[in-house]
C-alpha cells in the first residue's frame, strides 16, 4: 500500500518545509508527498523544488483553497491518501506504518480519523469526538466516527473516486464525511495515531475565514437535515457565529455581511444542493449528538484556551 501525502500549501514556505521533513522522517518507505501550491508568492515556488526534489510540486496561479486537494489526489498515485495541512505532521514516525496496518487487516474501514494536538495551544487534545471514549483501551477496529479532522486522516483513494473532493473551505470535512458515509463508506477514529498541529498565523484572512465558516455551516445543515431539524440548527448556528465574530472583533459591515451570506446560503442550498438521506445514515452523521452542546463544547474550548495565554 503506497500513501500519498497531499498537502495544499500559500504563503507558508517555512511551515511547509519543517512539514515535508516531518513526512520524510515516516519510516514506511512506500509513500510519496504531494504539494500543491495556490499561487504562493513568498518563494516557495523557488525554494521547496530545489529543497526537495524528491517531492512532486505543483504550482497554480490561483487561488483555489482546499478544493486543491482534489488536484493533489490526481497527481497522486497511492492508494491511501493522507489528507493535511501545511503546518501539520503526525507526531510518530511510526504513524504510516500504523495506518498501513490499520488498513490491511481492517478492508472495512475507509478512513482514519486521528487525535489533533494543538501545539499553540500548550500541546492540548482537540476535544472534536462527540463520545467519551478510553484514549488507552482502543479496540482494535478504532471507534465509530461521524468525521474527521483535516490536520491529519488516511482516505482510501476509492473515497474521492466515488464521492470527489472538499466542496470549499469552511469546515469542509463534515460535509465530506457526510457524503462519504451516505454512499456506505466507514470512518474510525484512532486517538492513538497524533497528529501535531502548529496553527500558522500565515495566509489567516480572520474575515474570511469567519465568513465562509458561517457559509459551509448553514450550507450543511440544509443540505442534510429535514426542514425544522435544519431551522433549529440555523439560529443556533447564526447566534454562535455572530458572537464569534463580535468576540474576534470583526467590523459591523463584517458581520452584516455575515448573516447577509448566510440567508443566501440557505435559498441557494434548498434550491441546488438539498439531499436528506434515510435516518439511519443521519444518524451516523450526527451520532445522535446535538448542535447545540457541540457549540457548547468549542465555545469552552477556545475560552479555557486564551485564559491560559492570558494568565502567562
Amino acid at each position: 500500500m503506497k500513501i500519498s501525502v497531499v498537502i495544499v500549501t500559500r504563503n507558508r514556505k517555512e511551515d511547509l518545509i519543517c512539514s515535508i521533513n516531518a513526512y520524510l522522517r515516516q519510516t514506511y518507505p512506500l509513500k510519496e508527498i504531494v504539494v500543491v501550491d495556490n499561487g504562493s508568492t513568498d518563494g516557495t515556488k523557488e525554494e521547496i523544488p530545489k529543497l526537495f526534489p524528491e517531492v512532486k510540486y505543483y504550482w497554480i496561479p490561483e487561488n483555489f483553497d482546499i478544493r486543491s486537494i482534489i488536484l493533489g489526489v490526481y497527481w497522486s498515485d497511492g492508494e491511501i491518501i493522507w489528507r493535511c495541512d501545511s503546518d501539520s505532521y503526525p507526531e510518530s514516525e511510526y504513524a504510516f506504518e500504523q495506518v498501513v496496518d490499520i488498513l490491511k487487516k481492517h478492508p472495512e474501514i475507509d478512513i482514519i480519523a486521528t487525535e489533533n494536538i494543538d501545539v499553540r495551544r500548550d500541546y492540548s487534545v482537540w476535544d472534536w469526538y462527540p463520545l467519551t471514549v478510553s484514549k488507552t483501551n482502543i479496540p482494535d477496529g478504532g471507534y465509530e466516527s461521524p468525521v474527521f479532522q483535516g490536520t491529519g486522516a488516511a482516505i482510501r483513494r476509492k473515497v474521492f473516486d466515488t464521492i470527489g473532493g472538499f466542496i470549499g473551505f469552511g469546515f469542509e470535512e463534515y460535509d465530506f464525511a457526510a457524503r462519504a458515509i451516505i454512499a456506505g463508506f466507514n470512518i474510525r477514529y484512532f486517538p492513538n495515531i497524533r497528529v501535531l498541529h502548529f496553527a500558522s498565523l500565515k495566509e489567516r484572512n480572520r474575515p474570511h475565514r469567519w465568513l465562509t465558516t458561517s457559509e459551509q455551516f448553514i450550507r450543511f445543515s440544509w443540505r442534510y437535515f429535514p426542514f425544522f431539524r435544519a431551522l433549529g440548527r440555523t439560529i443556533l448556528i447564526v447566534l454562535a457565529q455572530l458572537l464569534e465574530g463580535i468576540a474576534k472583533g470583526l467590523k459591523p459591515s463584517i458581520l452584516i455581511e455575515g448573516f447577509l451570506l448566510m440567508c443566501y446560503t440557505i435559498f441557494k442550498t434548498v434550491r441546488t444542493e438539498r439531499m436528506v438521506p434515510p435516518k439511519d445514515k443521519l444518524k451516523k452523521i450526527t451520532m445522535g449528538r446535538s448542535l447545540f452542546l457541540r457549540i457548547i463544547r468549542n465555545y469552552i474550548y477556545m475560552l479555557s484556551s486564551r485564559f491560559k495565554r492570558r494568565k502567562k
